[in-house]
């Protein structure tokens, strides 16, 4: 389902280095200490060598992290095989191609899909715009709707969805491409503790910043239930900041940088699953003519994007998914109906 070739092939295609943020990068999971900055520690970004052969070289443009911090670190990808992209650049820029090749993208909020006399087909969508009700009829309905996507079809059985906060920050210089899935312990001092570990993602310069950012995000919570829309996921401050102290205390770029976003959000999670266990995503035909789903992608959906926009369009259009098997992705695996 990821597909790396179709990201690429879109960004030559589209310009996405410069309008999405479109990159190949190196990343890595790493060991850190980090350093209490605010109180006299070390404040000069660099590499430090290591010996020892439990862990790789620091590559030498890894720059951006404080010496000493560095404990441990794996290469698990490189720029021949792992790229990033921005989602909201992404994700609005293909929304805009779209248009210019002749759909018509409406922006709303979805309410109830309508089917025909007992579910046997689609008829139409009711939605919300700028508070007025329509409808809009549909023979075919791609339901994408992430953990939302149970609140319009019920019988889609996702759990509990989990809610992450992040920050993005514009630090005080360029970071090299490098994103990294850190293990963060406290300082020796012992002057920070109950310390997140947060990933970390340099970005490039895009259409939503000309300038270079780093997003970082921290661990799930269960505290707020989902609400009804988008617009009202209530956003933890608190949770926010913890995720930027510990990135700022690895790094003194980052630490001298100014936030410049403090977000959460819900990822579509059909059972809690161990780490390296793959659940998922749905995607495929429900049972009723003509509706579809795509979900459950947990926090992998802007990798899987263009794989499933790929296998959607196949079987919509085909009748069956040509270029990956996704038997094991099927809505009857997963649907629960009452």
């Amino acid at each position: 389902m990821r597909f790396p070739y179709l990201s690429s092939r879109l960004a030559k295609k589209h310009r996405g280095d410069g309008v999405w943020g479109h990159r190949n990068v190196y990343w890595a999971d790493v060991a850190l200490q980090v350093q209490d900055l605010d109180n006299g520690a070390a404040v000069t970004s660099g590499v430090e060598e290591h010996e020892g052969s439990s862990m790789t070289k620091v590559p030498s443009d890894l720059d951006w992290l404080l010496p000493g911090s560095v404990k441990s670190y794996a290469e698990a990808g490189n720029p021949n095989n792992s790229a990033q992209v921005n989602p909201l650049a992404f994700t609005e820029t293909l929304a805009q191609l779209a248009k210019e090749n002749g759909a018509e993208v409406i922006i709303g909020s979805a309410a109830t899909i309508n089917y025909r006399d007992k579910h046997n087909g689609i008829s139409s969508v009711s939605y919300t715009q700028n508070g007025t009700s329509k409808t809009v009829e549909a023979t075919d309905v791609l339901l994408a709707a992430g953990p939302w996507t149970p609140k319009l079809f019920p019988a889609t059985n996702l759990g509990q969805p989990p809610r992450g906060h992040s920050v993005v920050v514009r630090p005080s210089r360029h970071l090299s491409p490098y994103v990294l899935f850190p293990n963060v312990s406290a300082p020796q001092s012992g002057s920070l503790s109950n310390l997140l570990s947060p990933e970390m993602y340099p970005r490039p310069g895009d259409k939503i910043h000309d300038f270079d950012t780093i997003y970082a995000c921290g661990p799930d919570d269960y505290d707020v239930p989902l609400p009804d829309t988008t617009d009202t996921v209530a956003v933890d401050e608190q949770r926010c900041n913890d995720v930027y102290t510990a990135v700022g205390s690895v790094s003194k770029p980052i630490h001298d940088g100014e936030i410049i976003t403090k977000q959460a959000c819900y990822k579509p999670l059909i059972r809690p699953h161990e780490e390296d266990e793959e659940v998922g995503p749905i995607i495929g035909p429900t049972g009723v003519q003509g509706l579809w789903l795509a979900t459950g992608h947990d926090e992998w959906g802007i990798q899987n994007a263009p794989g499933t926009g790929l296998v959607m369009s196949e079987m919509i259009s085909d009748g069956a998914a040509h270029s990956a098997d996704c038997e094991s992705l099927d809505p009857k695996n997963f649907l629960k109906w009452d």
